[in-house]
């Protein structure tokens, strides 16, 4: 990662010779399980996102193949239970998804991608063992919803040879997609309440806390959620008070002893 970062741009033309020495048997290595070769999985990642932040344009001229390695290869990290790897996974994700958005190539990538990468988040976002993640699992649905509903996909994301009905646009087609996935998922709630719940996300999508709030309401109202402890879905808010609660102290003179503020100042 720290030649990618230092040389940025100028290694553009070394990318695809990187994925032809290292990406594929590498993946092939650490994707058989979990656990084994811990040392490189990290490093694997912290690697793909230093590339898809500084050498972007060099994803975009790689073969459709391996550009599918390279989508299967973050799935892979978010469903991942260690949290570095998720995280970096659901970070990398983030890159990618704002890069494609801004390129000449966003409806070829959201055409074959969108589907996948939605069904996907939803997947980890409702499992249990995968909550700390759910702050960028968040991040990455409201970059979806919002971006069907910007006009930035002027082309049809369903296959318009299979699919004989013609949707009005895309946000139609991804509403209706997303009621049908979440009906399925959560087979204990009511047609009802999962179409006001995705109704919800759509309406809130421009206001990050209560799409958040949204998504969370739903989650701890679910079977699978209900009797858990749910505190990393509020991690966010509980350190943000932690942070306000500390600036309090501060602000009162001689309630923080000078010694204390040093440490902090030294772990920060």
């Amino acid at each position: 990662m720290t030649l990618k970062s230092k040389y940025k741009a100028t290694m553009l033309d070394d990318v695809p010779n990187i994925f032809e020495a290292v990406f594929q048997c590498t993946l092939e290595m650490i994707t058989k399980n979990f656990e084994d070769y811990p040392e490189h999985r990290l490093k694997f990642f912290s690697l793909l996102r230093a590339i898809a932040t500084f050498c972007f344009p060099a994803l975009i001229k790689l073969p459709s193949q391996q550009l599918k390695l390279v989508m299967d290869s973050i799935i892979w990290a978010f469903r991942h239970t260690e949290r570095n790897i998720a995280e970096t996974g659901l970070n990398l994700l983030l890159e990618m998804l704002k890069n494609f958005q801004q390129s000449a190539f966003c409806n070829q990538f959201f055409r074959s991608y969108f589907i996948q990468i939605e069904q996907e988040i939803f997947a980890v976002l409702t499992d249990t063992f995968h909550k700390p993640g759910f702050k960028l699992h968040v991040l990455v649905l409201q970059h979806l919803f919002c971006l069907v509903e910007s006009g930035a996909l002027t082309e049809p994301l369903w296959d318009t040879a299979t699919v004989p009905y013609p949707y009005p646009n895309n946000a139609a087609f991804v509403r209706e997609y997303t009621i049908k996935l979440l009906s399925s998922s959560f087979p204990n709630m009511t047609a009802a309440e999962v179409t006001q719940f995705v109704n919800g996300l759509y309406e809130s999508r421009n206001d990050p806390s209560e799409f958040k709030k949204n998504i969370r309401d739903f989650l701890v109202q679910s079977k699978e959620f209900s009797a858990q402890d749910n505190k990393d879905l509020y991690a966010e808010e509980a350190a943000a008070q932690r942070e306000q609660e500390r600036q309090r102290m501060l602000s009162i003179p001689g309630l923080v002893a000078p010694n204390e503020i040093q440490d902090e100042m030294v772990d920060s």
